[in-house]
Order: C-alpha cells, then sequence, then structure tokens
C-alpha cells in the first residue's frame, strides 16, 4: 500500500462517525381534554426546538427529542407514545416549546365536539 492509498484509509475512517448512543427517559406529561381540544404538556428539559419530534401514525402520536450532548459522551433524550382517539385532528395541531415545556393542541374533529340542542317547551 502506498503513502496515498493510506491517507485516503485514515482520512475515511476519521469521516466515518461512531453512533453516540441515547439513554432515552419517559417524560412527565399532563394531558386533558377540554371542550374543543386534547392538551398534552410535557417536560422536557434541555431540549431546542430542533431536537423535537413529534408524529402521528397509524393512530399513534410519539414524542422523541434529544437533548444537548455537548457535555456528555452520552446522549440523552425522552421518548413516549400515546394511542389516540379518531377524534382528534392530528392535521390541525400546534405545538410550543417554552422554557423547556412542551405544550401540543389537538384540535377536535368537527363531528366529535360537543353539539347543543336548544330544547322549546310546548304549551
Amino acid at each position: 500500500m502506498n503513502e496515498k492509498q493510506t491517507q485516503d484509509i485514515a482520512t475515511t475512517e476519521a469521516a466515518v462517525e461512531k453512533p453516540i448512543p441515547v439513554f432515552w427517559s419517559i417524560p412527565a406529561v399532563d394531558i386533558y381534554e377540554a371542550e374543543e381540544e386534547l392538551v398534552l404538556i410535557a417536560d422536557l428539559p434541555g431540549v431546542a426546538e430542533e431536537e423535537m419530534q413529534i408524529e402521528v401514525s397509524h393512530g399513534i402520536l410519539e414524542l422523541e427529542a434529544l437533548t444537548d450532548s455537548s457535555l456528555s459522551e452520552q446522549r440523552r433524550g425522552y421518548r413516549r407514545r400515546f394511542k389516540l382517539s379518531e377524534k382528534f385532528d392530528a392535521e390541525a395541531a400546534n405545538a410550543v416549546l417554552k422554557d423547556g415545556i412542551l405544550t401540543l393542541k389537538l384540535p377536535k374533529v368537527a363531528e366529535a365536539k360537543p353539539k347543543r340542542i336548544a330544547v322549546r317547551t310546548l304549551h
């Protein structure tokens, strides 16, 4: 092997990054159903918006978030899944991350919202 081939191999090996293992935790979550929507509030300290992923697939809501990894060799993150009822509209969801608190709001589909029925008195 010549010197150029040796340099190419060393450069290739340096360019291949080893995956950093992730230690997953289950975040504390409060969930409540309001008249118009489902509200989920999750504690995610140390998470930046770009490290947050929320996905709904086949009726499963999945939260996944990584914390800042610059302080240790091992990454830490949060992961949690929830089964969603069909009465919530994932397409119209709204999520806000502020000071390590995620607030996710899933509005109810029109058919699932309560309907008021007027009552008349007959004389």
